[in-house]
């Protein structure tokens, strides 16, 4: 019998968010159910760790956080418990992903204790983008590893339509080093052939799960009301205030989940953190939900729910590209004043069909690059 092949995958796994824990299971049952072992890299950066999280956010946000020190002291006070709460319940939620044995905090302790592996991959979300530093982490283009190592990319994101003139040299040069490389949005795949190299683009990990694999986590509980669900990442006053205008125009009751208990001053019956299952859950069983999020669409496409997009100021490249993929780019609200966006239902069969053929050609993909 030939030995299964072990992949060690680097992505955004340890970030308190449900789509960074939820794309790294997806990446790690992909690979598993294509007959590897998998394991993700317990990689995150020491500015990155929850007791000093709160000081790097402060060198990046707007200047009114960071002008004296009573302001500073302000964000600090406000921010700390916001952290360490949901980092405390998303250590739990992380225990299904298995990562390796030793944490890993900085390149050069990558370097000097390589994990054992046969295959070397960045795996997806925005891995190419700037961290919370905001400087793009060179680990992620797995700059540790020696040229003689197997590297590939599946998913990757560099989070927006262009990179910064200064870092273009360095990913080009990092990105060459791959043996093959798959990007999860189609502007990423054009960034990277303005690079020179070569990338095809592929559905993010969570559409490589079928619904019937999601609904393992999701717990077997009957839905006793009819709601809206509203999963909001970005400050954003006029969607706070079509979400609750939505629900009341709709005669439905307004749920709000989040992992940050600051939220529970928006709109809507407050889900502070709830586990996995539960997340999806609420997903499942809303009569329509509303999100900023890539992965919130990503899940009620996967779930099949009603949905509508409200896109963020940055970063929204990645939900465009979905929508444009299954068809429904008229799921992005433009108007703050329209309520009948859902008056054409989402047709879930034709949708369906459109990831599964996209599903498969992925899941190619995938195996080619860890069985060659």
């Amino acid at each position: 019998m030939e030995k299964k092949k072990t992949v060690a995958y680097l992505t955004r796994h340890a970030v308190s968010n449900y789509g960074s824990v939820l794309q790294a299971y997806a990446t790690q049952t992909a690979l598993e159910n294509l007959g590897a072992n998998a394991v993700c890299i317990d990689y995150y950066r020491t500015d990155e760790k929850t007791e000093n999280l709160v000081d790097t956010r402060l060198k990046s946000v707007s200047a009114k956080w960071n002008k004296n020190a009573l302001t500073r002291l302000v964000f600090k006070a406000t921010q700390n418990p916001v952290y360490k709460f949901a980092d405390k319940r998303f250590a739990e939620y992380r225990k299904i992903v298995k990562v390796t044995d030793k944490e890993y905090n900085s390149e050069q302790e990558l370097a000097a204790d390589i994990p054992q592996a046969d295959i070397y991959m960045t795996g997806s979300d925005q891995v190419w983008n700037t961290v919370v530093c905001g400087e793009i982490d060179p680990v992620y283009f797995l700059s540790f590893l020696p040229d003689s190592a197997k590297k590939i990319a599946y998913a990757a994101s560099f989070g927006g339509s262009e990179v910064l003139p200064n870092d273009k040299e360095n990913i080009k040069k990092w990105l060459k080093r791959y043996d093959k490389i798959t990007i999860r949005e189609n502007s990423g795949v054009k960034i990277a052939n303005e690079l020179g190299v070569p990338a095809e683009q592929v559905l993010d990990p969570t559409f490589l799960l079928e619904k019937s694999e999601w609904e393992k986590l999701i717990p077997q509980r009957e839905c006793s009301e009819k709601y809206v669900l509203v999963y909001q990442l970005h400050p954003n006053k006029q969607f706070d205030e079509y979400a609750k205008q939505y629900a009341k125009k709709k005669g439905l009751k307004l749920y709000r989940l989040s992992h940050c208990f600051h939220h529970i001053v928006r709109s809507g019956k407050f889900v502070c953190c709830p586990p996995i299952g539960e997340f999806l859950w609420y997903i499942k069983n809303a009569e329509h939900f509303l999100t900023d999020s890539f992965h919130g669409t990503a899940f009620a496409i996967g779930l099949n729910t009603q949905f509508t997009d409200v896109l963020p100021k940055s970063y929204s490249e990645r939900i465009s590209s979905i929508l444009q993929l299954i068809g429904y780019e008229n799921r992005i609200l433009k108007s703050y004043n329209d309520f009948d966006i859902d008056s054409e239902k989402i047709d879930f069969e034709k949708v369906n069909e459109k990831i599964s053929a996209e599903r498969k050609k992925s899941l190619d993909i995938l195996k080619n690059m860890i069985g060659d």
